[in-house]
């Protein structure tokens, strides 16, 4: 197999320098060398990004950037790996899940909690196991770490420090790894390449709920631009299984707004795991008749990614409103 190996910035590639970790330029040089280590059978090209992405600073733009990158090596290649840092790696994981639909063949992205250069890292395993899942595991777009294979619209950031940091709090894993591999088996779907859309940076925002929550503290999330400009879509980060204030009036008046003029609020719950069922609670059902959409067991860095992609394909309002929990990208359960 030839695999395409593509660092984009991240942990795993830095080393240390008088004003804290730096990219290292030697980096792709370094991980070949290990490549070639591991496996002597397969053919691997590294390419480091010449502006480098800390992953704090990472952007829908950028996502659009890599799946491009992707597509442009894949007739050439045979799987792609993506080395990524890990604060924002779910959501990247879960943009290209959506923008490169069901693809026939393996896209794994992975990182490090610890630098490569270092004597004790988990840089290395995390590497080869994603390159193990590349040769030896499903087509599709996964986020491999701390040796767990997950769907890469399931993924989800967990522990700051872990070496276990991702978790898929509401999908079982594709993959486990242990002495041997346990793999998970499930029907694949594959799909063609689609063209990847533009994708504009402020199109969606996060929206969450606290305690004392006044409208005027949100107002400028949804509408940035004053009374007359209107975000596309929104994330409503809310209470267990998608409740919010609704003894706040002028909240769900503000929701109700935006949402009528074009906004595609969507509810995905604060907790680790679960589902959002609005009509539970009359708290959930409010947020309902404000015109919130659910979005029922969805990490939050999926809806957002998805709903950057749907508003980026042209999508009307109404039409993602309808058509939000239908899975693209083994996103939601069904």
């Amino acid at each position: 197999m030839k695999i395409y190996v593509a660092y984009t910035g991240g942990t795993i590639g830095m080393v240390p320098s008088d004003h804290g970790y730096v990219p290292d330029a030697a980096f792709a040089d370094v991980v070949l060398q290990k490549l070639t280590q591991y496996s002597t059978e397969h053919e691997f090209s590294v390419h480091c990004y010449p502006e480098l992405i800390d992953s704090s600073n990472a952007a829908p733009s950028d996502w659009v950037a890599i799946a491009n990158d992707l597509q442009s090596k894949w007739q050439e290649y045979d799987g792609f790996m993506v080395l990524h840092g890990t604060d924002t790696m779910a959501y990247t994981s879960s943009a290209l899940a959506f923008m490169l639909q069901n693809p026939s063949k393996p896209v794994v992205v992975t990182g490090s909690q610890i630098p490569m250069f270092k004597s004790r890292n988990d840089a290395l395993d995390n590497v080869y196991g994603a390159l193990d899942a590349l040769l030896e595991g499903p087509s599709g777009v996964f986020l491999f770490f701390g040796g767990k294979l997950i769907e890469g619209a399931r993924a989800h950031k967990a522990n700051t420090s872990a070496l276990q940091a991702f978790s898929s709090p509401n999908a079982l894993l594709r993959g486990e790894l242990g002495i041997e591999w346990n793999w998970r088996k499930m029907h694949t779907k594959k799909g063609e390449l689609i063209q990847i859309p533009h994708m504009q940076n402020d199109a969606v925002t996060l929206v969450p709920i606290f305690p004392g929550l006044q409208a005027a503290q949100i107002e400028s999330l949804l509408f940035p631009q004053g009374k007359e400009g209107i975000i596309k879509g929104a994330v409503l980060l809310t209470y267990g299984a998608g409740n919010g204030p609704d003894a706040n009036p002028e909240f769900l008046a503000l929701l109700k707004k935006a949402s009528d003029s074009g906004c595609v609020i969507v509810n995905v719950s604060q907790c680790g795991a679960g589902a959002v069922s609005a009509g539970t609670y009359a708290a959930g059902s409010a947020l309902v008749k404000a015109g919130v959409i659910s979005g029922l067991d969805m990490t939050y860095e999926a809806a957002f990614a998805k709903l950057h992609f749907l508003i980026a394909t042209d999508v009307k309002p109404e039409v993602i409103r309808e058509t939000f929990t239908q899975p693209l990208a083994y996103d939601v359960s069904v």
